[in-house]
């Protein structure tokens, strides 16, 4: 009997769904492969072999890249990421549900952004969501390159992976 895989699917613009697919399991064997998903979807810590990432380091991985390409690219479709009950705070500034969380996002006092990203890290959290943790640099319009941090916490409803809060905060220093 051969483990599952699991893989991330973008369904929309901004959500992802999470598909397992058997590997060499008959549909007979399924009850009682050791192997099998946990009741979760997200898998416990440590639960997969050394050359595959435990389900929720790829879907938060995969959450992240597809926020910041659209957040540096286009980000009136951030929308689709968000729901009605999510939260943002933006450098101290808070706003709740998908279309205060987009306003805020899409007149930010900028043109253009580049992100990348210096680091990230993910936990899985016992309500089935994921925490990420993301550090690194921006660079918006012609201004200097600066430091930042933000949190996601992501949650899965109806089979959608969604932002539920979201924090962001330059890394800037006052030395006075």
């Amino acid at each position: 009997m051969a483990p599952y895989m699991s893989m991330v699917e973008n369904v929309s613009a901004g959500s992802f769904r999470l598909v397992w697919t058997a590997l060499g399991c008959h549909r007979r064997h399924r009850r009682r492969c050791h192997h099998r998903a946990s009741p979760t979807g997200l898998g416990e810590v440590g639960d997969s072999p050394g050359w595959e990432k435990p389900i929720w380091e790829q879907i938060g991985s995969s959450f992240i890249q597809h926020y910041y390409q659209l957040l540096d690219n286009n980000r009136t479709q951030l929308d689709a990421i968000y729901i009605d009950a999510s939260c943002l705070t933006w450098d101290g500034q808070q706003c709740q549900g998908k279309a205060a969380i987009v306003e805020k996002l899409s007149s930010l006092p900028f043109q253009k952004i580049q992100h990348s990203i210096t680091a990230q890290d993910r936990q899985p959290t016992p309500e089935s969501c994921i925490i990420s943790t993301v550090v690194g640099q921006l660079k918006a319009d012609e201004d200097l390159i600066m430091g930042f941090h933000q949190m996601f916490l992501f949650k899965n409803i109806n089979d959608a992976w969604v932002c539920t809060n979201d924090m962001s905060r330059l890394a800037l220093h006052n030395s006075g």
